[in-house]
């Protein structure tokens, strides 16, 4: 599943979401929403995408400005800073799942190795 962060240009707002089908889901997006939107950064994730997504609606609430109408109306938000932030935390957690996902693989194939 991906986690992915879009940007609206009307109004300027930063969506973050997850989907299955990336380019599927902003298609979706794009069709029922104001303005183009593009893909700013998607992070495949193996797994925990909708609690990362949750961590961070909840981490910038205050920077929350849904839109009145369109798909995932609800998780837009205000652009700043925190996007930054926003990337790195969503990255460092794609990382980790990552490598906990290989980890097994990687120790087994050391000790069959070795």
């Amino acid at each position: 599943m991906y986690l992915y962060f879009l940007t609206s240009t009307r109004p300027y707002r930063v969506k973050i979401g997850i989907g299955n089908q990336l380019k599927r889901r902003v298609t979706q997006v794009d069709r029922t929403t104001k303005g183009h939107q593009r893909v700013l950064i998607a992070f495949d994730m193996p797994f925990g995408a909708r609690a990362t997504e949750t961590l961070l609606h909840r981490r910038y609430s205050r920077q929350h400005a849904p839109l009145r109408v369109g798909s995932g109306r609800t998780e837009w938000f205000k652009p700043g800073l925190w996007i930054v932030e926003a990337v790195v935390i969503a990255g460092m957690i794609c990382a980790g799942q990552w490598a906990l996902a290989w980890m097994p693989i990687f120790i087994t194939l050391l000790i069959a190795f070795r």
